[in-house]
C-alpha cells in the first residue's frame, strides 16, 4: 500500500471503528468502560418535489472501544 493513499486510510478506519464497536459489544461483561459512547447526528428530514420524495439523516454512535480501534488504524497506517 502507498503510504499517501487517503482511500486506505478511510478504509482501516472504517473497518478498525467496526471491529472495535463489536469487541467492545463482546467484552462489555467483563469491560463496561469500552460500550460508554455517544451518538450524534440528526433525525430524517423529508424533501417532497411532488415528483419525488428524499429522505435525508445521519447517525453514528462512537463508543471507548471504537475510538481504541480508530487509535490502532492510524498507529497500523503510519507502519505501513
Amino acid at each position: 500500500m502507498r503510504k499517501g493513499n487517503s482511500v486506505y486510510l478511510i478504509l482501516l478506519l472504517l473497518t478498525s471503528v467496526i471491529i472495535g464497536t463489536i469487541l467492545g459489544r463482546a467484552f462489555s461483561e467483563y469491560l463496561p468502560v469500552l460500550n460508554y459512547g455517544e451518538s450524534i447526528g440528526f433525525g430524517p428530514a423529508t424533501l417532497d418535489l411532488s415528483i419525488f420524495t428524499i429522505t435525508f439523516g445521519f447517525n453514528a454512535s462512537l463508543t471507548v472501544a471504537g475510538i481504541i480501534g480508530i487509535i490502532i488504524a492510524i498507529i497500523v497506517y503510519k507502519k505501513l
